[in-house]
């Protein structure tokens, strides 16, 4: 976020668009525009769409980074919902709120559409602001407004590491992709129902299985909780975390083959009740194989209790020859299942089971995993936590 008092600046491309510093802006093919409209294109959620603007309007005003914020007017502050970065450059990771009342700058764009530049370099630049520019490493920032159906809904702050002045059509470069995300807001707006629907029906069905078991009922729609969370926190690409939506849900729908007298017992399993619940994974994907939708959670649900140090099951796979998707599975299962009632058990204190999760860490789940879980369990509790990261496009 940016303010007013670092140097507004409009217009320094010169009389000519085209040129900066006497040197021709580059022309933009047909299929240059269709490569940065690429990522708006094949978003499936909103979040991925403003992740998508933020890429593409990287692509076509080759800065360094873009962060898309959204209004939200009745508590007067613009919160981070998606970027993207061009390394070295760096944004954060977790989603920052800021008031509007601090930002006027900010806060004009918003009430008149007149974007604004803002340089760490300008004699007129406050001490405070040129700190804040400064901190997150870029010496100027272009901040337009971004609308949808007429109303204004957040801003697209686009970053340069140096500090450099944007070309005089820059802004109206912006506001055009800022068009085209607009224009696929209803699309994906639908899309999402459609999405919610299918995994309603899922988590309906999967709920009945859980409800043989009133100790775990809710458990998989925790984990999807856990498991999206992470996923965006790690960056993963658009299809991992669909696979990850669905792997997280459905990954002990085989326990549908296992006999409740061993799903329920209260006492230790022998060794054929483990033989038995062991199967499950397998019997899960022999169930959803036929199904072409469900296909990318398949590794999910065969592989969700395999472990780092490859003694886990059903195959032993070591590492990351493990999917991604299943060591995040894998560690929020565990997780919760520690951190909720069992037959033979009460739930451990949220501490004891973080502890238990980095005991682990290296031997039975992914390192890196199990630490940003209990980063983000210690830090942010357990409540809507997928949005309160940034969204970056896959």
């Amino acid at each position: 976020m940016s303010d007013a008092n670092v140097s507004l600046i409009q217009g320094d491309g010169g009389d000519d668009a085209n040129v900066i510093y006497g040197i021709p802006r580059p022309e933009r093919s047909i299929s240059d525009l269709i490569q940065d409209l690429g990522p708006m294109q094949e978003a499936t959620d909103l979040p991925d769409l403003y992740a998508g603007l933020a890429r593409s309007v990287v692509g076509s005003l080759k800065a360094d980074a873009c962060l898309v914020s959204l209004l939200d007017e009745p508590r007067g502050i613009l919160r981070d919902v998606a970027a993207s970065v061009v390394p070295p450059a760096r944004l954060n990771t977790v989603a920052e709120e800021y008031r509007l009342d601090s930002f006027p700058a900010t806060q004009r764009v918003l009430t008149t559409g007149c974007s604004y530049e803002a340089s760490v370099s300008a004699p007129d630049a406050d001490d405070s602001e040129r700190t804040l520019l400064t901190s997150i490493g870029f010496g100027r920032v272009l901040i337009c407004r971004f609308m949808v159906e007429g109303r204004p809904v957040g801003t697209v702050e686009v970053y340069r590491l140096e500090d450099r002045p944007f070309r005089r059509d820059d802004a109206r470069q912006v506001e055009v992709l800022c068009s085209f995300a607009g224009n696929a807001y209803s699309r994906i707006q639908l899309a999402g129902k459609l999405e919610i629907h299918y995994t309603e029906t899922i988590e309906a069905l999967v709920s009945a299985l859980e409800a043989r078991d009133p100790y775990t009922e809710a458990h998989a729609g925790r984990i999807r909780d856990f498991s999206m969370a992470l996923s965006v926190a790690l960056k993963l690409p658009l299809e991992d975390r669909q696979a990850v939506k669905l792997g997280s849900i459905l990954h002990d729908v085989g326990k549908i083959g296992v006999s409740d007298s061993i799903l329920l017992k209260e006492g230790p399993l022998d060794d054929e009740e483990w033989r038995l619940m062991r199967a499950h994974p397998l019997i899960g994907e022999r169930m959803l194989r036929g199904i072409d939708f469900l296909r990318p959670a398949l590794p999910i649900i065969r592989y969700h209790h395999e472990r780092w140090d490859g003694k886990g099951y059903p195959d032993g796979l070591l590492g990351e020859e493990i999917p991604i998707g299943a060591r995040i599975v894998a560690v929020c299962d565990a997780f919760d299942a520690m951190t909720s009632d069992r037959p033979y058990r009460r739930a451990l204190p949220l501490e004891t089971a973080c502890d238990e999760i980095m005991k682990h860490a290296g031997f039975q789940f992914d390192p890196d995993c199990a630490s940003l879980l209990v980063d983000v369990v210690r830090n942010m509790g357990d409540d809507h936590l997928e949005s309160r990261f940034v969204r970056y496009a896959s």
